[in-house]
């Protein structure tokens, strides 16, 4: 509703991590478009890209100007972080969670109440639980880790060596 009111000229996409949380987040925007009739055209108007509300399994092809991430997964009442993060904990997780988090033109904002350190990866194993928390520590931190953070390994190549050189340099 805000970021109908304060950028309606930014396309809005919401993308989960399941379909109970795609669901769960379309059942509250219905009442909360009962309540605010004001943003009723930019969330039902929109004839090129429409607002949408997808999960991690079909959001692909789907691009907006902002996209709104919604990580619904959270300690338990005693304070216990299962590792179980759906299809993101499966083969092909990882690339299931890239698709994600790549729709976004201009902006991507998260909503999680787990951060990076709440990801124990002795537990959850899978290649798209790590890459949950790398996008969570980059999330919090606006960096990305090193090659030698995320693999342990040096580089490949002489060619991989200066690519890396020449993208430093240009300060990335």
């Amino acid at each position: 509703i805000e970021h109908a009111r304060r950028s309606p000229h930014l396309t809005l996409g919401v993308g989960a991590f399941s379909v109970k949380q795609q669901q769960a987040i379309s059942n509250e925007l219905e009442h909360l478009f009962k309540d605010n009739p004001d943003v009723h055209d930019f969330f039902g108007n929109a004839e090129v890209e429409p607002f949408f509300v997808k999960n991690l399994e079909n959001i692909q092809g789907d691009e907006r100007d902002a996209i709104f991430l919604s990580i619904g997964y959270a300690k338990d009442e005693s304070g216990y972080m299962a590792m179980n993060f759906g299809p993101l904990s499966r083969d092909g997780g990882e690339r299931r969670l890239n698709v994600l988090v790549t729709r976004a033109r201009q902006k991507c904002v998260v909503f999680s109440s787990i951060n990076a350190g709440d990801i124990d990866l002795e537990r959850g194993r899978s290649i798209g639980v790590a890459a949950l928390k790398q996008f969570l520590t980059f999330a919090e931190t606006g960096k990305l880790p090193s090659i030698e953070e995320a693999t342990g390994k040096g580089f490949d190549s002489d060619f991989e060596e200066e690519v890396a050189k020449v993208l430093t340099q240009y300060g990335y």
